[in-house]
């Protein structure tokens, strides 16, 4: 088999018959497998076009509407991955990344080109994998909150296994990645799942001399990830303690008034996502977001949403009394 001209321009042809065999008779490719400078230079191309297309989608979502801009502007990345690497999974191309560096994907066993649902499922799972993982913990621990026959105690049990998830779920991903650094391998944790390995095409020009310098990095960030997932254990431990120490003072001692304090927050509405706000904010002109919501923006338009008067991030006011 032909290995097929780049999904977006020319490359140079290369004679890849045993892609095309069983893999009882095809030769191992085993031996030309991409090292960590490859596949990162791979991976940083087509990002920079890839961010391209997020970028124009984005800006066509903003002018059809503002409300559904933010609340959808999360999808025009994992639309633009699909839209830039359909096409070269359908016809067996490369991608410019791909081409860049002269290497193509294969299957788990090194012999032939991966199977195209396997592909498309790789880039579903790599760009919203980490969201569809946070959105099932969330609406399970709804479901054991609105559930009856659930005592208290095991409730609270059940939240706090499913914040830890939650809380851990971002560390796997930067594990994954110092692991790469050590080891070489996979960069993706999809491309792991899924068994779908990059070969380098002129494997005589493999950058063996930059692999102990992505040891050090790797062992580096792992050590960081580890002293960072430590310190957040910590914090986190004792916010805990001082909520729970918070609660108990409250149903102790009742304000003056015979009631609670009335709750602000909920009288108060994002005017981005326009439910209750979340860690009520205020920019410099004065109108009132979630937290979340007014950064999001600003990381695509440094305006407000409502008066578009020039803001910034470090204008922000988080309102800590509401």
């Amino acid at each position: 088999m032909e290995i097929p001209h780049s999904a977006f321009g020319f490359s140079e042809s290369v004679d890849f018959h045993n892609l095309t065999k069983s893999p009882v008779s095809a030769m191992s490719l085993y031996h030309a497998h991409a090292g960590q400078a490859e596949i990162i230079r791979t991976i940083q191309k087509d990002q920079s076009y890839i961010d391209e297309i997020r970028g124009q989608l984005s800006e066509i979502l903003l002018l059809v509407s503002q409300r559904n801009w933010f609340k959808y502007q999360h999808l025009c990345k994992l639309i633009a991955e699909i839209l830039y690497h359909h096409y070269a999974i359908v016809n067996n191309l490369q991608t410019l990344g791909e081409e860049y560096t002269g290497i193509i994907q294969v299957d788990s066993n090194y012999v032939m080109l991966p199977n195209k649902a396997l592909q498309i499922f790789a880039i579903l799972l790599e760009y919203g994998g980490e969201h569809v993982v946070d959105r099932i913990l969330t609406r399970l621990q709804t479901e054991i909150d609105r559930s009856e026959e659930i005592l208290p105690e095991a409730k609270e049990n059940l939240n706090r296994m499913l914040d830890g998830l939650k809380f851990i779920v971002p560390y796997v991903r930067g594990c994954h990645t110092s692991l790469f650094y050590i080891y070489s391998g996979k960069y993706h944790i999809s491309k792991r799942l899924t068994g779908i390995n990059y070969v380098l095409i002129r494997n005589w020009l493999k950058e063996n001399h930059s692999i102990y310098g992505f040891r050090i990095l790797g062992v580096v960030t792992l050590l960081q990830l580890v002293l960072s997932l430590i310190v957040k254990m910590v914090e986190q431990r004792k916010k805990s303690k001082a909520d729970a120490a918070n609660a108990a003072v409250k149903r102790a001692a009742p304000s003056a008034s015979g009631g609670e304090r009335p709750n602000h927050s909920s009288e108060r509405k994002c005017a981005l996502c326009m439910e209750q706000a979340v860690d009520l904010s205020a920019t410099q002109c004065g109108h009132l977001f979630c937290w979340v919501c007014i950064l999001n923006w600003l990381d695509e338009r440094q305006i407000c949403p409502i008066c578009r008067e020039a803001i910034k991030k470090s204008r922000v006011v988080r309102l800590q009394n509401y």
